[in-house]
């Protein structure tokens, strides 16, 4: 027989995993007050250099029009944000409540035992206050000799590639065709367009349907993103026009950024033409040439490149003038009835590169467009086909990378910048399918960090040498951070500035006002969605 033991009584049972619970509780805290001690420390972001990345004190404004979230950097000195997403201007914001910088959880003991890597995110003390820390991007590691231009950065003339990863932690968000204005918004258009509408093609909310039609045909049928603005911009557009409307002539010089070259005939407009002035010009003219010119001059202007705006800055600092030809689009492909293909292709406006997706030969090849040139194949696992998948591909830094579920599909396919590039292209991205069924949707397109010469001449004018112990770190929101490129004097970050490795933002937290009785108290609010690891 098993030899039966009496349980304790209900009391000295509950005193039992009173006391466990305890020092269980007294284990965890002495742990955690340890790593903190010797292993890791709390940073607080405090600026918006790092921003979208990283975040200093903000606050969360959501659009009117897309409803797309975006954090505006706290002070308050700008007196309405621009919506990033589909550039909705006039956005109120400084009466919402402030959100604390992030928080840093930073290993001090990384760069103990080994030195930082490029494009890694490193805190460090301020060469010139050396009580204040900063965190920033390394860019340039010790001996090296590093030039920022053309919004990239070069390490002996060789421009530097981001890794897969790299591109995904600093990728700044352009427009996610989820979050779009309504049909009955005025001042928008559509920014993805079916080139033959009569064909297979066929959109429905944020996403795009493609049925073949019967018989299948083998060409391509294209969807391709226009990057329609609002309002603003940099760039000239021009349509023919072979006279200045008489009726015009006494008003002339009051229209612009609209001017007439008489040479070239051409109505040439700087920037988008707002539709006040459209209206007021149409007003003025009864020919039906001149009508016909504004009309499709004002809907041309609309389309620009891309530019380097951030959301965080709220359109203080750089209304865009730069332009951006290192993007990333991301989307979800599901694959229907019949063996068809789906392509996705993206340029730069110099060079143009396409996947093919097959899901008859279950392969995947990236095509160099000029030459029809296969550069790299890869076999695709039968589940993409039947459960779809998310497709990501990025042109950055004169390097093509795909990556299908967040895995690379090959090696990245690197080709030489040249030193004359085509214009700046205002339809970088199209899809396309042909002979069977495709669904697509979670459209997102991202671009790179254009990183500017504003506000220094270190590394900007020419290219720096780097002494032994010395590293270039740059900061994610360019145009406002202080950073290698403009530190006074003749500081530098060396070794033994390095304070440690960030890596995760832990328990970031909002203000929030509450009413108890008839006192009000600030408090700070968790908003455990923001917690991420550093990349």
């Amino acid at each position: 027989m098993a030899e039966l033991t009496k349980s304790p009584s209900g009391a000295a049972h509950r005193s039992g995993w009173l006391r466990t619970i305890i020092e269980l509780v007294a284990c965890f805290v002495i742990l955690v007050t340890m790593f903190r001690t010797f292993l890791a420390g709390a940073y607080m972001i405090e600026t918006g250099s790092m921003a979208p990345c990283l975040l200093g004190k903000h606050r969360a404004a959501v659009c009117p029009s897309c409803r797309f979230s975006f954090a505006v950097e706290g002070t308050g000195s700008v007196a309405a944000a621009v919506c990033p997403n589909c550039g909705r201007g006039g956005i109120a914001y400084q009466e919402l409540p402030e959100s604390y910088g992030d928080h840093l959880l930073v290993h001090r003991g990384t760069f103990e035992v080994r030195s930082p890597r490029r494009w890694e995110v490193i805190v460090f003390q301020n060469p010139n206050k050396l009580r204040q820390a900063y965190v920033k991007r390394v860019v340039g590691l010790p001996g090296e000799s590093v030039e920022v231009k053309g919004g990239d950065v070069y390490v002996s003339g060789k421009i530097q590639a981001k890794t897969y990863a790299t591109q995904c932690g600093v990728r700044i968000p352009v427009y996610d065709h989820d979050l779009r204005p309504p049909d009955d918004d005025d001042e928008w258009r559509p920014r993805w367009i079916i080139d033959r509408p009569a064909g297979g093609w066929r959109a429905e909310g944020g996403a795009f349907h493609f049925t073949p039609g019967k018989p299948s045909s083998d060409q391509w049928e294209w969807v391709h993103y226009r990057n329609w603005i609002r309002r603003g911009g940099f760039h000239a557009t021009s349509v023919p026009l072979t006279h200045w409307p008489e009726s015009l002539d006494r008003l002339q010089g009051g229209f612009k950024p609209l001017r007439y070259d008489a040479e070239s005939q051409t109505l040439v407009c700087r920037g988008a033409m707002p539709a006040s002035l459209r209206d007021q010009i149409l007003a003025g003219v009864d020919d039906v040439e001149s009508q016909s010119a504004i009309e499709r001059l004002y809907e041309a202007s609309h389309i620009a490149p891309i530019v380097d705006i951030y959301g965080y800055n709220g359109g203080r600092d750089g209304e865009g003038h730069h332009e951006v030809r290192d993007l990333m689009i991301a989307l979800r492909a599901r694959w229907g009835e019949g063996n068809g293909e789906f392509a996705l292709a993206m340029t730069d406006g110099t060079h143009e590169f396409r996947c093919v997706f097959d899901r008859k030969t279950r392969t995947v090849q990236l095509i160099e467009e000029q030459t029809s040139r296969t550069l790299r194949t890869a076999t695709l696992d039968d589940l993409l086909f039947t459960k779809g998948a998310i497709i990501e591909l990025s042109l950055m830094d004169r390097q093509v990378l795909m990556a299908i579920d967040g895995k690379p599909a090959f090696e990245p396919w690197s080709f030489p910048g040249t030193t004359e590039q085509g214009p700046t292209p205002w339809q970088p991205v199209r899809f396309a399918a042909r002979g069977g069924k495709v669904d697509i949707d979670a459209i997102k397109l991202y671009r790179d960090v254009y990183y500017t010469s504003d506000l220094g001449r270190r590394g900007t004018a020419g290219p720096v040498q780097l002494l032994d112990n010395e590293f270039f770190v740059l900061g994610d929101n360019s145009p406002v951070s202080k950073d290698s490129r403009s530190w006074s004097g003749k500081a530098v970050l060396t070794g033994d500035l390095l304070v440690g490795k960030p890596l995760v933002v832990h328990v970031p937290s909002r203000k929030q006002r509450i009413r108890i009785g008839g006192l009000q108290q600030e408090i700070r609010i968790p908003e455990f969605s923001q917690m991420r690891y550093i990349h």
